[in-house]
Parts: structure tokens; C-alpha cells; sequence
């Protein structure tokens, strides 16, 4: 259905996208005549849905599939002797505390919770992840910038004080300063990896982020900053517990051979 396909704006209807009657309204000025119901029946038919959209992010960058390559290869093709450590930050991690208690779970009826909630600062967490165990470590600071990476990178550095090291990260400003240029310099066993803009997907310690965030911080309640830094650090240490590496197996169809899919060394 072309009509349903083309923007409001551009017929003269100052929405941003249809709905049922106003297709119907607008269809007969193009000499087509259909009621709401017959306009639902072909966009179910179509499975058009011009109520909703998807949200996705392109990379624009001009070397994306050399530098993902060359993260991607690094998982797979690095010797075991080798330390990986992906890096990054967490920041703005909220100290939310519910006002009112939560309604416990029941049959056929989840937790319920109230919105209000009483806001106690933010803490941001600079943390590291080690590729082949699967393990997490770092620590919470009051902010982030390029003096608190240098702080992440020395203590990555303290944990691995023996061989050569990869250290992945994002092209963020803070990531590439002269005092990180510095640091490398007096640390030559270490190297730093770029991944691409807008390819976070790719640093694995996002990939630990996005769990941290959904099995404690969404649904977490805290009356303090250290209350928030204690659940954080305790799931931390039962993380590592448990550590297993994540099974990183995506190649690119480009790549004409499979790489063996990442696992403990």
C-alpha cells in the first residue's frame, strides 16, 4: 500500500506518521475509496504498522569493517599467552530509592511498583573485563574523564603485571588523551584497540554492562551512594564466582572461514 508508505508531511497532513482513519480520510483525494475497517485489513494484510518504529544506529565511519575486523581477530586470533582486557565506563549510575515499598509477586500478577522515587546522587563505574575468564573488576568513582581512565588503565595494569596485554575500548575523547598516550608509552606491553564509532557491541565489557544494569540496577532500590556501591561490588565478586567467558562466535559473512568461537584459555 504505497499511500500508507509515504509521509503524512509530504500530502499535506501535518503528522508524522498514519493511523487507520487518517488513511481513510486521505485515500479518496488519490481516487481511492476505502473505509477504516478495509484500511485495517490491508495494512494487517501488508503487515504495515506506520504506529510504530525501530530504532537502529548506522556507523558512518569509513574504516568500520577494518576496524571491526581487526577487533573481531584479536578475540579470535590472539595467542593464549596474551592478556585481553576490554575497558570502559559506566557513568551516571543513579542512587534511586523507592518511596514506597514494592507489591510482592503473586499468581497472575507481577511486581508492582510505584514511579516516585527519592534521588540520592550518581556514581559512575570504571570497569574492565577479562576475555578469557569471563571475570570483572575496576572500581566506582564520583566522575569520569581522562585522569580516571589512566586511573582504570594502572589498575589493569597492577592485575597483569606479567606479559603482553590488549586492551579493547571506544574512540571516546577521554580514551585518547595525551596522559593515555603517556601511559602507553611507559606500559609497551600494552596495546590499545579503537573499535568503531558507534560499534560499542563489539567491547565485551558492554556486554557485562547491560547484564549489571538489568539483574541489579533497574529494579534495584538504594538509600545511598554506598548502599548503591555495596550491591554493585557484591554482584561483582558473585559475578566472578560464577565467571564463565562469553561465547563469542560472530564473523562477518565476508570472512570466507569460520574462526573457532571464543572460549576459556
Amino acid at each position: 500500500m504505497s499511500e500508507a508508505c509515504r509521509p503524512p508531511q509530504e500530502v499535506g497532513v501535518p503528522v508524522t506518521q498514519w493511523s487507520a482513519p487518517l488513511l481513510a480520510e486521505h485515500l479518496p483525494t488519490v481516487g481511492i475509496a476505502a473505509s477504516e475497517t478495509s484500511v485495517r485489513r490491508i495494512l494487517r494484510s501488508a503487515q504495515l504498522q506506520p504506529h510504530r518504529q525501530k530504532m537502529w544506529l548506522h556507523s558512518q565511519d569509513d574504516e568500520f569493517r577494518a576496524k571491526r575486523d581487526a577487533i573481531l581477530r584479536l578475540y579470535y586470533e590472539t595467542p593464549d599467552c596474551e592478556h585481553i582486557v576490554c575497558v570502559d565506563e559506566k557513568p551516571g549510575i543513579q542512587a534511586l530509592e523507592r518511596r514506597y515499598p514494592d507489591v510482592p509477586m503473586t499468581p497472575r500478577q507481577p511486581v508492582r511498583r510505584e514511579f516516585e522515587y527519592i534521588r540520592h546522587g550518581t556514581l559512575t563505574l570504571m570497569g574492565a573485563l577479562d576475555v578469557r575468564r569471563g571475570k570483572a573488576f575496576g572500581f566506582l568513582a564520583p566522575k569520569t574523564g581522562g585522569e580516571v581512565f589512566v586511573e582504570l588503565l594502572d589498575h589493569v595494569a597492577r592485575c597483569y603485571p606479567h606479559g603482553k596485554g590488549h586492551l579493547v575500548c571506544d574512540n571516546q575523547s577521554s580514551h585518547d588523551t595525551d596522559d593515555v598516550l603517556d601511559w602507553l608509552e611507559d606500559h609497551p606491553q600494552w596495546t590499545l584497540h579503537f573499535t568503531p564509532t558507534h560499534a560499542s557491541w563489539l567491547n565485551q565489557i558492554e556486554c557485562w554492562f547491560s547484564i549489571l544494569q538489568r539483574r541489579v540496577l533497574t529494579r534495584g532500590s538504594f538509600t545511598s551512594l554506598d548502599d548503591l556501591a555495596r550491591a554493585i561490588e557484591a554482584y561483582m565478586v558473585w559475578h566472578n564466582d560464577h565467571a564463565k567467558p562469553f561465547r563469542w562466535s560472530y564473523r562477518p559473512r565476508s570472512w570466507s572461514t569460520a574462526p573457532a568461537p571464543l572460549r576459556a584459555a
